[in-house]
């Protein structure tokens, strides 16, 4: 399989991020039981998880939504970077860690009703059904009261989406409870009508336009293969009270339309999580959001792609009768790894690599008239037999200077530099600008000196 790929895609992107061809290792898997599939799925993850210490950078291990890859399990990998373009949402307290599709946090719910059912407050419902109110168009200005609405349309924008959420909420601070204004969660709101248009700045004016085109009073709703309608969802902190169609702040649409009510198999929040809000494992901490970037992913797809392919097999359980096999869809993005770690480990002076990352792990350089002594402390890092370190010997003719530049642009791990020091007791200079030392260390000690700057990196 090749492993090249490519993505056209309109999200902005920085720095060496911004190649649309990338390599990806990518890993499927096939099980004969859901319980199989759910055992190669936590091994695949812990070797990922495996994978990615080795590089002793930040990252995270998040639960994801599937999305159009399907299945009901799947987490991303991000390394945490004030450079990414994606935000991992984190408790304070406890291991929950979840990107920003999935994310849910513990919010105040005032209606108990909502508690008897046991309904999780924080879980976003699926559309279930709808019903159906014909009203005229008119200006209708009154809000909810404690209420705010967003506006959006579909794609083919015949349908206008008109959210309600509270206009504030209750959120945790490091001064205590205080109130926030509300954002819409777009995450939730595209889950729960994935024809939206998130991109159009006044849906009222293209909704207005659209049907000026299509000329719905004319015609009648009848015999308008699409028809006007907006459709309106209430988060859940609005409870059993409901602002009224007569309360919905639309100015005039022109056209005659279907007030459609919204009902959901689950609970609908409709909030964007912010800093502090509390946590939904825990009742000590509260969240935090970072920016990231999204290195690898796993998926558990059951039998999202085998049923449709007719992708079977036989097994003991089934006596022999043919079954779908389970899945799974696993990948790291290899070039983007590289790309991540080089942005944002660097500094003004180069590259900083992680030790397995990095071309060699230790350099060797000398000025002046310690060419030869140079080879000396070449080999006593890397001639031998147990576990030699991998270093290289820079023994192009330039200046010290020049070479200590190419040296920290290149980003070796550690620098070992053969200078002034060597004849005052064999000694030489270890440099680790990740770790910001620079020690002078014997020749007898150097082996085990690097080894211990290398195992910090």
């Amino acid at each position: 399989m090749d492993p090249r790929k490519y993505r056209d895609e309109p999200r902005p992107r920085q720095g060496l991020l911004r190649t649309r061809e990338f390599l990806m290792k990518d890993l499927y898997t096939f099980d004969s039981t859901t319980g199989e599939a759910l055992e190669t799925y936590k091994r695949v993850r812990q070797a990922y998880d495996a994978f990615f210490n080795e590089f002793k950078i930040p990252f995270l291990t998040a639960e994801a939504a599937s999305g159009e890859m399907g299945g009901d399990l799947s987490h991303e990998y991000h390394f945490r970077t004030t450079k990414g373009e994606d935000n991992v949402i984190s408790c304070t307290s406890c291991d929950y860690v979840a990107n920003e599709e999935l994310a849910q946090s513990r919010r105040y719910i005032q209606n108990p009703a909502h508690e008897s059912k046991n309904e999780d407050p924080s879980s976003t419902g699926q559309v279930k059904d709808v019903e159906y109110t014909l009203y005229p168009p008119k200006d209708l200005e009154t809000q909810a009261k404690d209420s705010h609405q967003w506006l959006g349309i579909t794609r083919n924008r015949s349908t206008i989406v008109q959210a309600f959420l509270p206009s504030e909420i209750e959120a945790q601070t490091t001064n205590g409870k205080q109130t926030r204004k509300t954002n819409i969660n777009a995450h939730a709101i595209k889950g729960l009508f994935p024809e939206l248009d998130l991109t159009v700045e006044n849906p009222i004016e293209a909704f207005k336009q659209h049907w000026r085109i299509q000329q719905p009073l004319e015609t009648g709703i009848a015999g308008l293969s699409e028809i006007p309608r907006i459709l309106r969802v209430f988060d859940i902190r609005f409870s059993e009270i409901l602002p009224s169609p007569d309360s919905i702040t639309i100015s005039d649409l022109e056209v005659p339309v279907l007030h459609e009510q919204v009902k959901s198999a689950g609970a609908i929040d409709l909030v964007k999580i912010d800093w502090g809000d509390p946590c939904p494992r825990c009742d000590e901490g509260t969240l935090k959001i970072e920016p990231a970037v999204e290195l690898g992913h796993t998926f558990h797809l059951g039998t999202r792609y085998s049923a449709p392919l007719n992708a079977t097999i036989a097994t003991k359980e089934s006596q022999n009768e043919q079954m779908p096999m389970q899945m799974g869809c696993h990948g790291i993005g290899v070039s983007r790894l590289i790309a991540a770690v080089a942005d944002s480990l660097a500094d003004s002076k180069g590259l900083n690599w992680p030790r397995v990352m990095a071309p060699f792990e230790a350099v060797v350089l000398s000025g002046g008239d310690h060419e030869g002594d140079a080879v000396e402390v070449y080999d006593a890092l890397a001639a031998t037999s147990d576990s030699p370190i991998d270093a290289i010997l820079d023994d192009r003719n330039k200046q010290l200077g020049w070479k200590l530049t190419d040296a920290d642009l290149i980003g070796y791990p550690v620098i070992v530099v053969v200078g002034r020091d060597w004849k005052k007791g064999r000694k030489v200079e270890v440099q680790c600008r990740r770790l910001d030392s620079k020690e002078s260390v014997p020749v007898g000690d150097l082996r085990a000196y690097v080894e211990g700057k290398l195992q910090q990196l």
